[in-house]
């Protein structure tokens, strides 16, 4: 990255000429909000419209990498493709990845955070497809922040975001389907307990929904 035609508040009037100024190549989709998240570790900037103003231009490098001691964790890990702010990481509601056109929509009623590392963790994600899309260059980014929510209401709002993709063309949905329902079945069902580790709750749902073992959630 050439930085030596970058000023302090200097007006760059689009992303292409700003790629041109730093001697970058043209990007879309996932790759290019990693490349912007690169961008980040040497200047500050904001946009207005198409325009990029340039803030802060860093006399060293910022390491996005480095451990640091934020919220008792001593062992924190930045992702570049990881695009929630940590003001809003640990929020729950619908998020996105994306790669390209390609997109998978979810909900997590834990932290958006904790649902990345699940997708981002090849060995114990319970749907391998996203993990691969991650370590090709897919972004994970949310889609709406749904504090005050119930979980029927975020699975709702979850379905609507799939069948507004799955309708729009210039999108290639990788849902297998969509989430689960919560009508109440009046068909009987002979049933059996199991017993899952709290934190896996639902983790083993979503793997059960992929697998089609369960329709409904009562």
């Amino acid at each position: 990255m050439n930085l030596n035609q970058v000023k302090l508040n200097m007006v760059i009037p689009n992303y292409r000429k700003l790629c041109e100024l730093l001697d970058l190549k043209i990007h879309t989709g996932g790759s290019k909000q990693i490349q912007f998240r690169e961008m980040e570790k040497y200047f500050k900037y904001h946009k207005e419209g198409n325009k990029f103003i340039i803030d802060e231009i860093y006399s060293e490098l910022k390491n996005y990498t480095k451990r640091e001691n934020r919220g008792g964790s001593h062992n924190r890990k930045e992702f570049p493709n990881f695009l929630i702010s940590k003001e809003d990481e640990n929020k729950i509601g619908i998020y996105k990845i994306v790669i390209n056109n390609n997109i998978y929509i979810g909900s997590t009623i834990k932290s958006f955070r904790i649902r990345f590392l699940k997708h981002n963790n090849e060995k114990h994600n319970t749907i391998p497809f996203t993990s691969n899309m991650l370590k090709e260059g897919a972004i994970f980014d949310l889609l709406e922040i749904c504090e005050d929510m119930t979980e029927p209401q975020i699975r709702e709002l979850e379905n609507k975001y799939i069948k507004e993709y799955k309708e729009n063309n210039d999108w290639n949905l990788v849902n297998s389907r969509d989430t689960w329902s919560y009508i109440i079945s009046k068909q009987k069902y002979k049933t059996i307990k199991i017993r899952v580790k709290e934190e896996d709750y639902q983790e083993a749902l979503i793997s059960m929904r992929e697998n089609k073992l369960v329709e409904e959630i009562i």
